[in-house]
């Protein structure tokens, strides 16, 4: 102890003392005062224990960058030990894109004796990578002389994320605060001009190489390309193409018609079917496209494109419902302004057959409901078998239909008629200063314009009914529900007849696109009622079996010509195309009442005995008595008559063939009693 009282530590060294002959004769001590360094070892030790503790890496190196100490924190977040790391550099964390440029401005900085703050992407052990900040200070000795480097990292992955993301958010709300701002008030005069520079803005905010709008013209099957904004180098595609037929890019169509944003991140890797738009894209560079579809009014009125280089950017979840917001702006201003040309063809026009729609008409009619008018007369108009349509050949033969029922209406009125589309499918037609009777002959005619297309794919049917205005006192509504009322009456007389008249016509277009002849049809005929006569079926189930010899193919009408008449193998898409006409025809038999006793055989007829038929796999007599019996038939008249896929083989090898496949294929007891047949035939 001290003369102040405080402890002081001494380090004593015993020397012995020898006499003349080299004994020991004593010992000489000798005290150090090392207070100071046991101090100082106190000292290294607390703060050893305290780096080894903390929370942030903390790694030591010499003056050769060769790690020398690391503390737990550093093994947690890179994943070694001291004794892998020892003598090595950080070098080998280091993953950064342009590392070699940041290595040497932070080794020229450090070794000058500056502290060195900086960020890398750095590689744990286990292979994953991590944003890292770090601190690299120069330690020096009292002369001043670097002879160690301290480095405190930390893993700042989510806070960057987090900080990315605010600022995302916050370039978004300025952006979206500008556009708003900018489409606010559009006119005439300046709408084109505003609208590219709103794509200019949204273009800019996320980086895309162009931004564009394609407006629809559905009565002319067009996509207009209206605005576009190009960035530096990249060239307008604007006056190349101008307009682009929409049945040439039916993939796109589709899918915009179904409010789908389409997000093609590589060109390369289009689906098959939409061999046309990957073919348009890489004719003119692009290499991944986001189109947002633009609805008004429930009608699609056009599209919103953004292409861009996949290297650069990648449109997330988030960021699409963000550009979504952007473009919403945009088609709120073009929706606003409808008292522009385009806008107002719109509002008053239905985009898919060009007449008027029920707006417009329902304006027209309390204008011109006046006594200057009349009389007035109103013909209604109902397009029969439109389901049956929709149902059998799918929305785009009925679009058809409803457009070449338009196009056969205007032909037959006269230019001063307002004829609108008033309904899905129904129209009606104004027609002022008219009597009741010169509205009876335009009802005469327009039924004569029908009957020319019986032997159509598609039958234009139309119910009509008329009545007429003729006084002041008469409420116009009133007289309008009376025409709505009797055609609904002659809709009802002409319902069952004008389905059979449809299917007839789908019957005659699949004779025209396949195999499917009158003559196979007959000899099925003939052979159904032989078959029958030997099973003794009743008047009735013979007659059932006569419609389904004419009708059980029926579903093929919704087949590609070129698949029903491939002289090769079919492929694996092309059979699943093949295997779905069974639904389908039974959905065309299930719409009129004089098929539908026929329907479910019509679904059963390529089923097999075993169960390993299409399309359910039904199997035995889960199958349909009569389907059993055609599927016999059809098969025997398909092998002993040439097809595009088959040569005819001889009766004999046919009844062969149907014995071989009695009890996988056939049903056993009908196989063998057609085999009877044919033999007693012969």
């Amino acid at each position: 102890m001290s003369e102040n009282g405080k402890n002081i530590w001494h380090e004593w060294t015993d020397y012995p003392i020898y006499d003349e002959e080299g004994n020991i004769k004593g010992f000489q001590s000798m005290g150090l005062d090392i207070t100071e360094r046991k101090e100082q070892e106190k000292e290294i030790t607390f703060l050893a224990n305290a780096m080894k503790n903390v929370s942030d890496s903390v790694m030591l190196t010499d003056d050769e960058f060769k790690i020398k100490y690391i503390n737990q924190a550093t093994e947690k977040l890179f994943g070694y030990n001291l004794d892998e790391l020892k003598n090595k550099t950080p070098d080998i964390f280091n993953v950064e894109p342009s590392a070699d440029k940041i290595q040497q401005e932070l080794y020229d900085k450090i070794s000058a004796g500056e502290t060195y703050n900086g960020e890398y992407l750095n590689k744990r052990k286990d292979g994953s990578t991590f944003v890292c900040e770090f601190k690299i200070t120069p330690i020096k000795n009292n002369q001043g002389e670097i002879y160690a480097y301290s480095g405190i990292q930390r893993d700042i992955t989510e806070k960057k994320k987090q900080r990315k993301k605010l600022n995302f958010q916050l370039q978004f709300q300025k952006t979206l605060a500008e556009i708003s701002r900018l489409l606010f008030e559009v006119n005439s005069a300046n709408i084109d001009r505003k609208l590219n520079k709103a794509l200019k803005k949204i273009a800019k905010f996320f980086n895309v190489d162009r931004s564009f709008i394609f407006q629809l013209s559905q009565t002319e099957k067009l996509m207009y390309y209206s605005h576009d904004w190009c960035a530096e180098n990249i060239k307008s595609i604007k006056d190349d193409i101008k307009s682009m037929p929409l049945d040439n890019y039916s993939w796109w169509t589709k899918k915009l018609s179904n409010d789908e944003i389409i997000n093609i991140k590589d060109v390369s890797e289009l689906p098959a079917d939409a061999k046309a738009e990957k073919g348009f894209l890489k004719t003119y560079g692009i290499d991944s496209l986001i189109v947002i579809p633009m609805f008004i009014d429930n009608n699609l009125f056009g599209c919103f494109g953004f292409d861009y280089k996949v290297e650069m950017i990648k449109f997330s979840k988030e960021n699409i419902r963000s550009l979504k917001i952007f473009t919403d702006v945009i088609k709120n201003a073009f929706a606003k302004h409808l008292n522009n040309q385009r806008i107002i063809e719109l509002s008053f026009n239905d985009s898919l057959t060009g007449l008027y729609n029920r707006r417009f008409f329902e304006a027209e009619l309390e204008r011109l409901d006046t006594k200057r008018q009349l009389p007035i007369s109103f013909i209604m108009a109902d397009i029969n078998g439109l389901k049956l349509i929709n149902d059998s050949l799918g929305h785009e033969k009925g679009d058809q239909l409803l457009i070449k029922s338009a196009e056969l209406l205007k032909e037959e009125t006269r230019d001063e008629d307002i004829i609108a589309r008033y309904g899905g499918d129904e129209f009606v037609i104004l027609l002022t200063k008219t009597k009741n009777e010169i509205a009876q002959k335009i009802i005469d005619r327009i039924k004569a314009k029908t009957k020319e297309t019986a032997d159509d794919e598609l039958t234009v049917s139309i119910a009509l009914g008329t009545a007429s205005k003729t006084k002041s006192s008469q409420n116009i509504n009133s007289v309008l529900k009376k025409a709505d009322d009797n055609m609904y009456q002659n809709k009802l007389l002409e319902s069952r007849s004008t389905k059979s008249k449809i299917v007839k016509g789908l019957l005659n277009s699949l004779e025209v696109k396949s195999n499917e002849t009158k003559e196979h049809t007959l000899r099925m005929k003939e052979l159904a009622a032989k078959f029958a006569k030997r099973l003794g079926l009743s008047n009735l189930k013979l007659n059932r079996l006569s419609l389904l010899a004419s009708l059980h193919d029926i579903g093929k009408i919704t087949i590609d010509k070129e698949i029903l008449n491939k002289a090769d193998s079919l492929t694996n898409k092309e059979w699943e195309i093949m295997q779905s006409h069974p639904e389908t025809g039974y959905k065309i038999a299930s719409s009129s009442k004089e098929f539908f006793v026929i329907a479910e055989e019509i679904y059963a007829h390529h089923e097999r005995w075993d169960g390993s038929g299409y399309p359910r796999g039904l199997k035995r007599k889960e199958i349909p008595y009569l389907a059993r019996i055609i599927s016999i038939i059809d098969a025997y008249d398909v092998m002993t008559n040439e097809r595009p896929y088959s040569k005819a083989i001889t009766k004999e090898k046919a009844l062969a063939e149907i014995k071989k496949c009695a009890g996988s294929q056939f049903d056993p007891e009908l196989a063998e009693e057609f085999t009877l047949m044919m033999q007693n035939n012969s």
